[in-house]
C-alpha cells in the first residue's frame, strides 16, 4: 500500500527529529523513519554519554591534583558497573521522551530501514512513502584509517560503550574527539598516548587556544606525539602494538581511531550518483538545505554544515519553517559556539584565524596554588577594538560561558563598551571583561 505525507525525514537523530517535530507543529503530515534507536550519533554514541564519562573524569582531574599536593586523601575509584548503568538509564529516558514527544505531535515513526527509490519516494521492505519533500538526516559513522590492522582499533562509538578501562591506551588523531577520549580516560587512570598527524592538536581551534589546551593535557600526563603518521597496528604479546615507524612502537591495551566521520549515505541507493557531494564528501546542499536533486533536503552531519547538535537542531528547525511556515535563514556558523571537553574545556566562538586575534593572555588560576597539576588558562579576543567578533577560553568553566559570549557577539560590541561590564571576582572570566 502506497502512503502519501507532506514531508519524509530518514534518519531519527538531532536534525531529523528537529525538522519532524517542527514541521508537525505547523500541520503537516511528517513521517520520520529511523533504522536504528532514536537520538542519533549525540544520544547514543557522542555527546550525551561522553558528557557523563566527562563528569566522572572532571570530578577526579580536580581531586587528583589537590591529592597529589597533599590536601585531599586517596582519589576515589571509578565504579564501572554503576556508572554504565546510570548511563543506560538516562539514554533509554531520552529516547522515551523523543518517542513521546513524536506522539504528542502527531508524526508518524517508522523504525526500518528506508531507501530513496525515485525523486518524492522512499521504500521500506516493498511499500512506497510518498512526498514531494524528503528530507535525508542519517548522520554520519566514524572511519578508521587506511593502514594495516586498522580492524583491530577501537573506534569512538565502542569506546563509549567500554564497560571496562584498559590500563594503557593510544588514541591516533588529535582533533577534539581524540583529545576529549584522552583526556576523560587519563583522569580515570588509564596511561594515554596521542598520537597526530598535525603540528599541534585541536586544529579545529584557533592557534594560541590550541597549544594552551595542549600543554594542560601533557600536565594532566598524557604523551603527545606530533607531526606522525602511524605505520600500523597489531597484536602483541599482551594486548596491541601501535607502530609508530621502524623504531617506535607502543605497546597498549587499547588502541583507539578518532580519524574522522564520514556521512551516512546508504538511503541515497542509486540515486547517489545524482546527488552533489563536496571535496569533504558530504552532501551539498544551498540556502534552503536542498540537494542537486530537487525536492531532496539535507540536514545534520550528512550534510555540508558543522557537526554540531545545536546546528543540527536548528537546520532542522529551519528548514521546517522554510518549507510549511515564515522563511528564516540558516544560522550563520561564525555564531556557533563550540567547546572540547579536555580537562579545563576549551571553548569557542567567531572561528578566529590566528591574525584575528588581537587580545589574550594566559594566566594561572587560584587553584594554580592548591593543585600539584594545575592547569593553565587563556582568553583571546578577535576582531578588533572597534568590533569584537570572536572570544576564545580555555578554563573551568569555558563551555558553560561561551553560549554567553556568542550572544554577545551578535551585536559586535567595541572593546570599550566590554570594559563597562565587570566580571566575578577571581575568575578567568573578569580578565577578559578587562
Amino acid at each position: 500500500m502506497d502512503t502519501d505525507y507532506d514531508a519524509i525525514v530518514i534518519g531519527g537523530g538531532s536534525a531529523g527529529l528537529s525538522f519532524a517535530r517542527h514541521a508537525a507543529g505547523l500541520g503537516r503530515e511528517i513521517a520520520l523513519i529511523e533504522r536504528d534507536k532514536l537520538g542519533g550519533t549525540c544520544v547514543n554514541r557522542g555527546c550525551v554519554p561522553k558528557k557523563m564519562l566527562w563528569t566522572v573524569a572532571d570530578a577526579l582531574h580536580r581531586g587528583t591534583g589537590l591529592t597529589r599536593a597533599g590536601l585531599l586523601g586517596p582519589t576515589p575509584q571509578v565504579d564501572m558497573p554503576r556508572l554504565c548503568a546510570a548511563r543506560a538509564a538516562k539514554l533509554e529516558d531520552i529516547r522515551q521522551s523523543y518517542r513521546d514527544k513524536l506522539h504528542e505531535a502527531g508524526v508518524t515513526l517508522i523504525e526500518e530501514t528506508a531507501e530513496l527509490t525515485a525523486p518524492g519516494e522512499v521504500t521500506i521492505q516493498g511499500q512506497r512513502l510518498r512526498a514531494p519533500c524528503i528530507v535525508l538526516a542519517t548522520g554520519g559513522h566514524p572511519i578508521k584509517p587506511d593502514m594495516p590492522g586498522a580492524e583491530l582499533a577501537c573506534d569512538s562509538d565502542e569506546v563509549l560503550n567500554w564497560t571496562e578501562l584498559p590500563r594503557a591506551m593510544a588514541i591516533i588523531g588529535g582533533g577534539y574527539i581524540g583529545c576529549e577520549m584522552a583526556a576523560i580516560h587519563a583522569a580515570m587512570g588509564v596511561r594515554v598516548t596521542l598520537v597526530t598527524d598535525t603540528e599541534r592538536v585541536l586544529t579545529e581551534f584557533s592557534e594560541k587556544a590550541a597549544l594552551v589546551g595542549q600543554a594542560n593535557m601533557q600536565a594532566q600526563g598524557i604523551r603527545i606525539v606530533t607531526s606522525c603518521t602511524p605505520e600500523a597496528v597489531r597484536r602483541g604479546d599482551d594486548g596491541l602494538e601501535l607502530v609508530l615507524d621502524a623504531d617506535s612502537v607502543l605497546s597498549v591495551d587499547k588502541v583507539v581511531a578518532a580519524t574522522g566521520r564520514a556521512p551516512n549515505l546508504e538511503a541515497l541507493g542509486d540515486l547517489k550518483a545524482r546527488v552533489a557531494l563536496t571535496e569533504k564528501g558530504v552532501i551539498r546542499i544551498d540556502e534552503r538545505f536542498e540537494t542537486s536533486l530537487p525536492g531532496l533536503h539535507a540536514v545534520g552531519d550528512c550534510a555540508d554544515r558543522l557537526p554540531l547538535t545545536p546546528v543540527a537542531s536548528s537546520d532542522g528547525e529551519t528548514l521546517a519553517l522554510q518549507l510549511f511556515g515564515d522563511y528564516r535563514s540558516p544560522v550563520d556558523l561564525r555564531h556557533v559556539a563550540t567547546s572540547a571537553y579536555v580537562l579545563p574545556p576549551v571553548a569557542e566562538v567567531g572561528q578566529p584565524s590566528k591574525e584575528d586575534i588581537f587580545e589574550e593572555n594566559t594566566l594561572s588560576p587560584l587553584s594554580a596554588a592548591l593543585r600539584s597539576d594545575a592547569a593553565q588558562d587563556y582568553w583571546g579576543l578577535g576582531g578588533s577594538e572597534a568590533a569584537v567578533t570572536s572570544v576564545s577560553l580555555v578554563a573551568e568553566g569555558a563551555h558553560e560561558a561561551i553560549g554567553w559570549a556568542a550572544q554577545m557577539l551578535l551585536h559586535r560590541p567595541d572593546r570599550a563598551t566590554m570594559r563597562r561590564a565587570l566580571g566575578v571576582h577571581p575568575s578567568t572570566s573578569e580578565e577578559a571583561m578587562g
